[in-house]
């Protein structure tokens, strides 16, 4: 988690920006989880892999 977190807090802006975004934000790519809800289904490695795509220029 703080892995995440720590990746996306200079795109939220804010400390409890990027804790809105982890805990309510639906991600398509993944059904519309939540990366909380990814994270605690052991899907952490999916999250940071989606992340670096966005990073790269990828699509959400």
């Amino acid at each position: 988690m703080a892995e995440i977190v720590n990746r996306i807090l200079l795109w939220c802006g804010s400390v409890p920006q990027t804790f809105a975004w982890y805990r309510s934000q639906p991600i398509p790519a993944f059904g519309d989880r939540t990366a909380e809800d990814l994270v605690r289904a052991g899907r952490a490695r999916h999250v940071m892999s989606y992340l670096s795509g966005i990073s790269l220029g990828g699509y959400a």
